[in-house]
């Protein structure tokens, strides 16, 4: 039949090339063009069209080198095919038939040989082995030889005599060589480079565990990249997470061996074991580049439907850093966010949230299509930090899609009038002011049940935050009323007085920004007490003498030009107004109401010209 054509044309050549050593030069040759290599083929004699068409293969792709290993091969393949299997034995010194029918014997009765017809023996002589013998058939190796035992025993002396330390070792030694702390760590060191070369994956493991917390002291480890990879492929759970930590503490876009770790995270994130899935999913957010980002992206999102919640919400963390890297896969991402939110585990809900809200920030049209269920959150959830979120999502939705302004009017004045969370309150507000939803005119009770217009309702809130004794919240209380000012300033202008009084707040940055919220809301009674509030913080010297007594103290209407000429003047009598509207600010030492800040006193008098 064919195979055996095949077979007998095979063995002809192989005859051919041992017993012509140059024809098996010729055939690797590169000086030899393929035509007159295919006419070398055809002279060496007659044979069948399925042997010629595939040295024609070989010639085409380069491979007539290979020869003798393929020829080799189909010996293998034909002697299974007949029921034969080849045993080879290497031994120290020649054995005699006795010696190789013994081991025939021994493999067929053994039960280690089944379902073959016939058992051929090869002695191979290999005096290295030093005595023994060494049994190889099919994917089989029965080491038995000398030399092999004496490796096994030297191995075992010296791990028994090595005292590797362990990493609590190394930070003991640390706190007791604080004298001679760089000599030790350098000897440490050395000791790890030692290490990592043995082929023990536990002595390797801890190894890479003191090399990492060197690491954070400021030595290099990239030199072991390649050994961390080893860790990370240990089949222990505890060595793999150690070399997982690793790659993610020192790995960075340019290391050259993360193109090896490709194959190694697949295997991993398709684990059986959900903390090999966990390790890995956190490795890779860590380390992943655009291009391990494309080629795992399929493998971190089909975990991201993981029986185990904790492994959802990392698969999710996971993926958000991918898309980061390559966002071509963003399309495949949103879908799964989409069903995610439906997630019958709150804490997966929140982490699709977060990743929507992550993503979301740099380009929010690709999330119109979550709108629905993002509503259904806001509506019905009570974890504030979601709702934080959310949040913030529909203020960076609602610009481009203005008819959420109304669908969430309802939902936010319900937020605002009922939440006691400042950190939810403050989203609210924000996401009202920049998402033009306090422009609906649709009323909303305030505390005391009156209806009143949402704007006034978000102004009454922010009365919590600038008269807050905390100062965050003072601060932030007084960024909003500045935004909300430039919508709607007649209700900020009705908290004047409140809002002034904050310019006593001993934090300059609060009175910046008290300042540029007052110098949007002059009015003709509110003038003069605003000008005698920030006069005295601008004076620097103790030899200025202010007038105030020329100053107006009523609320009746104040002539601008009066007030313009108004002679403040220092000691010497140089006026602290020119005609110009410009202050002079004096030099000197600072009295007690004075603010040494020049920043803040240069804002103060620009708003006291610009009013």
């Amino acid at each position: 039949n064919a195979l055996t054509t095949v077979e007998g044309d095979l063995l002809k050549l192989d005859e051919q090339l041992s017993k012509d050593a140059k024809l098996g030069e010729i055939f690797s040759s590169p000086l030899l063009n393929k035509a007159a290599k295919e006419k070398l083929i055809d002279s060496l004699g007659k044979k069948s069209e399925i042997t010629t068409n595939f040295f024609k293969t070989l010639l085409e792709n380069n491979r007539m080198a290979e020869t003798r290993g393929v020829i080799a091969a189909y010996k293998s393949l034909m002697e299974a095919h007949r029921g034969i299997v080849s045993v080879v034995v290497t031994s120290a010194n020649a054995l005699n038939s006795k010696d190789l029918k013994q081991v025939k014997d021994n493999l067929t009765k053994g039960g280690l040989i089944k379902d073959f017809k016939e058992v051929n023996v090869v002695n191979k002589i290999n005096p290295s082995i030093l005595g023994g013998m060494v049994v190889e058939f099919g994917d089989y190796t029965i080491d038995m030889s000398v030399a092999s035992r004496l490796a096994k025993i030297e191995k075992l002396l010296t791990d028994s005599i090595s005292f590797e330390k362990t990493l609590t070792d190394l930070i003991q030694g640390l706190r007791a060589n604080k004298r001679n702390e760089t000599e030790y760590i350098q000897q440490s060191l050395s000791e790890i480079q030692r290490e990592v070369q043995q082929s023990d994956m536990s002595q390797k493991s801890v190894a890479i565990d003191k090399l990492g917390y060197l690491h954070m002291l400021g030595y290099d480890m990239n030199w072991a990249s390649f050994n961390v990879v080893e860790v990370m492929a240990s089949p222990r759970f505890g060595e793999k997470r150690t070399g997982y930590l690793a790659a993610g503490q020192s790995f960075h876009q340019e290391t050259d061996v993360l193109m090896l770790t490709t194959n190694l995270i697949h295997k991993d994130l398709a684990s059986a074991n959900a903390m090999e899935v966990s390790v890995a999913l956190d490795g890779l957010a860590q380390v992943a580049t655009r291009d391990l980002a494309q080629d795992l992206l399929g493998d971190t999102l089909a975990v991201v439907g993981h029986p185990r919640p904790y492994i959802r919400k990392q698969a999710l963390v996971c993926a958000c850093r991918l898309v980061t890297r390559y966002t071509e896969g963003l399309h495949e991402l949103v879908p799964l966010l989409k069903e995610r939110l439906d997630d019958p585990d709150p804490a997966v809900v929140a982490s699709a949230v977060s990743v929507v809200c992550e993503l979301a920030h740099a380009n929010p049209h690709h999330y119109l299509s979550l709108v629905s269920k993002l509503y259904r959150l806001l509506t019905s959830s009570k974890n504030n930090w979601m709702l934080i979120k959310i949040v913030k999502l529909f203020a960076w939705l609602t610009p481009i899609e203005p008819r959420l302004a109304k669908k969430l009017h309802g939902p936010l004045s319900q937020l605002v009038s009922t939440t006691a969370a400042r950190s939810l309150l403050y989203e609210c507000i924000h996401m009202a002011v920049v998402g033009g939803i306090i422009d609906v005119q649709l009323p909303v009770s305030d505390s005391t049940g009156r209806e009143v217009d949402f704007a006034e309702l978000c102004t009454q809130k922010l009365e919590l935050f600038y008269e807050s004794p905390d100062h965050n919240l003072r601060y932030v209380g007084l960024v909003m009323l500045a935004q909300l000012q430039a919508h709607r300033p007649e209700l900020v202008a009705a908290h004047y007085h409140t809002v002034l009084r904050c310019l006593d707040d001993p934090d300059v940055s609060i009175r910046m920004r008290v300042i540029e919220v007052i110098s949007g809301m002059p009015t003709c009674k509110t003038l003069v007490p605003t000008v005698k509030h920030l006069m005295p913080q601008l004076v620097l010297s103790n030899t200025v003498a202010l007038q105030p007594d020329r100053i107006a103290t009523t609320t009746a209407d104040v002539d601008l030009d009066e007030l313009q000429s108004l002679p403040l003047t220092d000691a010497a009598g140089t006026s602290l107004v020119s005609v110009h509207g410009s202050m002079v600010l004096a030099r000197g030492v600072g009295i007690s109401n004075a603010t040494g800040n020049p920043k803040y006193q240069l804002a103060a008098a620009e708003a006291i010209v610009a009013m």
